[in-house]
């Protein structure tokens, strides 16, 4: 009997931070793993991408979106970036888009795979692009900044991470497509927006 096998990707922090402390990764690493022994062993050379902290895979299961986590101390923005899943498990890079902000640290799908939705955390926007047939990341087709009020009088206020910006943490829409809804870890609240594809 044959042993059976799975892929999985695991993203990496480049440097060290508060939530991620000594990360010294290089990127997208894709790995196998036996569903007998539960052992892993790496396929290919990472695909090199800093910060790549949240990765998603389309129903196709032939591409593979990860983030770029910057800083707002980083002189460049966040990307988000696509790749194809080749089938010696190595990543092939389709394209990269700018997220307009830092932090960018969620991806989620609306209508499919027609949009991807991403959320940065540092700098509290959301992003919405289209996709392509291919898998590319197409053009931007929404963008919010989440509305904020400093809370630094507030007496139950975590200083760490509400008193500077709103934190988007997560974008997800409701199973109609109808609605997204995004959580900002700042103001402790979900906010809801329309989304007309």
């Amino acid at each position: 009997m044959s042993e059976s096998f799975f892929d999985l990707f695991v993203g990496t922090y480049s440097l060290s931070l508060p939530w991620a402390p000594g990360g010294h990764g290089v990127g997208v690493h894709p790995l196998r793993v036996s569903c007998d022994t539960a052992e892993t062993e790496t396929r290919q050379a990472p695909a090199p991408l800093y910060c790549a902290s949240y990765q998603i895979i389309d129903a196709t299961r032939r591409v593979l979106y990860s983030t770029s986590e910057t800083l707002t101390t980083d002189p460049e923005f966040g990307i988000v970036s696509a790749y194809r899943i080749q089938a010696d498990g190595s990543l092939e890079l389709l394209n990269t888009k700018s997220t307009h902000g830092h932090g960018c640290c969620y991806l989620s799908f609306g209508l499919g795979n027609q949009y991807l939705f991403s959320a940065n955390y540092c700098t509290g926007q959301i992003i919405v692009f289209r996709l392509e047939a291919d898998g590319r990341i197409g053009d931007e087709t929404d963008f919010h900044s989440l509305p904020f009020v400093n809370r630094s009088q507030d007496a139950n206020v975590n200083t760490d991470r509400q008193c500077d910006w709103s934190h988007a943490h997560c974008v997800l829409l409701d199973p109609a497509n109808r609605f997204a809804f995004v959580a900002d870890l700042a103001m402790d609240m979900v906010y809801v927006f329309a989304f007309d594809q």
